[in-house]
């Protein structure tokens, strides 16, 4: 019996050099907005209590955590929306070297 492997979208898309190339670029940001919004939903804030909190308005909130404007959002305002969801943002730059075995623990470390 032959046994043909059925191939994801995902894994179609990544073979595209440019689309995983993109992926890769813009997946830390992807990962940092589910943060701040898995925070959000512990605190169980809305954009508006965050906004409060922050002494900003709803508007900026939204703008920062909606389709991934996280990339265009300042790190001191990334630090001031972690701290006021009772977290610490710890900017981290690695060793492309050391990569593929640090980022695993990281990642567990911060229970992604």
């Amino acid at each position: 019996m032959n046994k043909t492997r059925v191939t994801s979208l995902i894994e179609r898309k990544m073979a595209d050099p440019a689309y995983r190339a993109r992926f890769e670029r813009e997946y830390p940001a992807f990962v940092l907005e589910v943060q701040m919004l898995k925070a959000l939903e512990r605190k169980r804030w809305t954009y508006n209590d965050l906004a409060k909190a922050m002494h900003t308005s709803k508007g900026n909130i939204s703008r920062d955590l909606s389709a991934g404007g996280i990339r265009g959002a300042s790190l001191p305002r990334l630090r001031r929306m972690a701290e006021a969801l009772g977290m610490e943002f710890v900017p981290l730059l690695i060793d492309r070297r050391r990569e593929r075995s640090v980022l695993p623990r990281i990642r567990a470390l911060a229970a992604l």
